[in-house]
């Protein structure tokens, strides 16, 4: 598996991996009202593309097809952690993470956190990372489960 930073022209690739991802796994944990709040079937593609550019995220490929990406902000707050549904538990999220954690720990990041969705609060906690607190956040008038995970890189 290559793991890599974003190339401009993968917008659409990246969104449609967003959306299936969320719509075909995350929909064993919220309901579809919250998945549609979540990951819309529309976009305003300008505003994505640029988030991508700003954001710069690692992207995961195996045999040239992207499988996952994830962003890793310069404060330690991973945000946009999404493996291809069709790629779960084939190690693209481990994969990523390491990369995360060698380039925060590179970047002197010693503290790494991520709002866990339900879906994927056991995959962050399999890491190492514990729940700080269980919270609700808004989307688009729904309300949705989370939770605030961290993991200090020492203890690794």
């Amino acid at each position: 598996m290559n793991i890599r930073r974003y190339q401009t022209g993968e917008e659409q690739t990246l969104w449609l991996l967003f959306y299936n991802t969320i719509h075909q796994v995350n929909c064993r944990d919220y309901s579809p009202a919250q998945i549609e709040a979540w990951a819309p079937s529309t976009i305003d593609p300008e505003q994505w593309r640029e988030r991508l550019i700003n954001t710069n995220p690692f992207i995961a490929e195996e045999n040239g097809e992207i499988v996952g990406f994830a962003e890793l902000e310069d404060n330690g707050h991973i945000d946009c952690f999404y493996c291809a549904y069709n790629w779960q538990g084939k190690g693209v999220g481990s994969s990523m993470l390491q990369t995360i954690e060698f380039e925060a720990a590179q970047r002197g990041i010693t503290l790494l956190f991520t709002e866990a969705s339900i879906t994927a609060k056991e995959f962050f906690a399999r890491k190492g990372f514990r729940v700080d607190k269980e919270q609700i956040v808004k989307r688009r008038g729904e309300q949705l489960t989370n939770y605030a995970m961290s993991k200090r890189l020492t203890e690794m």
